[in-house]
């Protein structure tokens, strides 16, 4: 009977979650495919978004609304230079942190889980939150200004916190010599 009832409350939970993510991707569909034309908002691709996918919307809506205009370098705005694991969560994270200064709403999306696949509900949930900001053309500026302050100062913070190396004792300087 537990065996059974355990099943039954995982079947029902996962239908539960999979209805989240339809109403998840209508939304997005909705909200984001009225504000940009491409890439185009399917089904497929917004129930697993690839990154490249996640990309090319941000490009585009910065591009065609200027919502966090200025957040990205050049160089990052070619999905081709956000290639390693590290830079595409940088990337995301300073999406999901301008996003939600701008709006001041709370984003469940994280950037770990949208490289690796994961929650594909949350990442709609921003591309809504997003799609719903640009078209209410509310003011990115100063949410713009913040992530990239705290980017810097995280990289600063960064580079400082590398440990010098530690000096050759004795036997190594004799070895450095020979």
């Amino acid at each position: 009977v537990i065996r059974t009832t355990g099943f039954v409350y995982i079947s029902w939970l996962l239908r539960k979650m999979e209805e989240a993510l339809d109403l998840a991707v209508k939304a997005t569909m909705g909200s984001m495919g009225k504000l940009i034309s491409k890439p185009p908002m399917t089904d497929k691709l917004l129930r697993k978004p690839p990154f490249r996918f996640l990309h090319d919307i941000f490009s585009e809506v910065i591009r065609t609304t200027g919502f966090l205009e200025g957040l990205f370098t050049p160089e990052e705005m070619v999905s081709d230079n956000v290639q390693e694991k590290e830079a595409k969560v940088a990337y995301l994270q300073k999406i999901i942190d301008a996003t939600a200064l701008a709006t001041g709403k709370k984003l469940a999306a994280r950037p770990s889980k949208i490289v690796a696949g994961q929650e594909p509900e949350h990442t709609n949930e921003l591309l809504a939150v997003m799609a719903e900001a640009a078209k209410g053309k509310v003011s990115t500026k100063d949410a713009v200004a913040r992530v990239l302050k705290k980017a810097k100062e995280g990289s600063g913070a960064a580079k400082e916190e590398k440990k010098p190396k530690a000096e050759a004792g004795p036997a190594e300087k004799e070895k450095e010599k020979e």
